[in-house]
């Protein structure tokens, strides 16, 4: 069902579900995981850009790949995909005139504001829309190509609710909650997600209207190398996850070589454990940063309630 629903909208695009994607995503590069996940890319018809260099050397590769490849549209993290199109407005590159089989790009996972998506399509020469879903129930809502918000409601069952509860349809802001009954073992009945939104209901039911949450900020390193912030998923995950005292954690970019990790935790974190994670950065990112470790009482939510993972404090030139 959920294939069917994805279906259903890159059709309303022109591509379909075995169309030739370029990927912008991260990737486990343990050997087990990495060579899956190469074979998932294989079987589903799509190319994969890591985003852990975004240098200017890998963005005129990736550009490189798009000359001598017929993709179809582009899919993957926003902020990624955006350091890509303004890589492209500076050197005066519009990526349809290099790849002209492409049809649109799809941002995913973090929101892609306006401002944003005119920068991307102004790079791309093609429409851009953003694309809204969660992992416990798949995709919420894709854009239109009027720029609104098409909710699941094949599949899903979305509400906008006040603090009091109340179901609001009127602009105002709310918290998202989602009703999705088909998974037997695990229904998800009026699941708050941590997004917020505003909702508006005419004659076709309910719109979103605007969406809050999902930015994310980008790595800037000591070697000038830019590289996404989701990088820290795959340097962390395999090791944060199995520290059964560790109950949440946030990462902040004091300089360009120093991170570091806030988290709420019964105790200190082993230097084994700090020894791994620090392995891990050199692997994803480069060799001589500094990771240090601190124990917090709270960490702070954004506006919309969510746990926003990392934070830079070092600004670009």
């Amino acid at each position: 069902m959920t294939w069917a629903l994805i279906k259903d909208r890159y059709n309303s695009y022109g591509i379909s579900l075995d169309s030739k994607q370029a990927r912008f995503y991260g990737i486990p590069l343990e050997k087990m995981e990495y060579y899956s996940e190469k074979t998932k890319d294989l079987l589903a018809n799509r190319v994969r850009f890591p985003v852990f260099d975004l240098s200017d050397k890998a963005l005129q590769n990736f550009l490189e790949i798009f000359r001598k490849t017929k993709f179809d549209y582009v899919y993957g993290y926003s902020s990624s995909i955006l350091l890509f199109a303004e890589y492209l407005n500076r050197t005066g590159i519009v990526l349809k005139k290099e790849c002209p089989a492409l049809k649109v790009c799809i941002c995913t996972s973090e929101n892609c504001s306006d401002e944003d998506k005119r920068i991307i399509g102004k790079a791309f020469g093609i429409p851009v829309v953003n694309e809204y879903g969660t992992s416990e129930v798949d995709l919420i809502a894709f854009e239109d190509k009027e720029g609104n918000w098409r909710l699941s409601d094949e599949n899903v069952f979305t509400e906008i609710l006040d603090e009091d509860g109340n179901i609001i349809t009127d602009g105002r802001e709310g918290r998202i909650v989602l009703t999705s009954l088909h998974n037997r073992a695990m229904p998800f009945i009026r699941y708050e997600i941590g997004d917020r939104a505003t909702a508006v209901q005419d004659e076709n039911g309910i719109k979103l209207k605007k969406l809050f949450g999902g930015i994310n900020d980008e790595l800037i390193l000591p070697s000038g190398k830019k590289s996404s912030s989701i990088t820290f998923y795959f340097v962390t995950r395999s090791i944060l996850n199995k520290i059964d005292s560790l109950k949440e954690f946030v990462i902040k970019q004091t300089k360009p070589d120093t991170f570091v990790f806030e988290m709420v935790s019964e105790k200190d974190i082993s230097e084994e454990d700090a020894g791994k994670i620090k392995k891990k950065m050199n692997e994803y990112l480069e060799p001589g940063l500094t990771a240090e470790f601190k124990r917090v009482d709270k960490i702070q939510r954004t506006k919309a309630g969510k746990m926003k993972q990392f934070y830079s404090y070092v600004k670009q030139n």
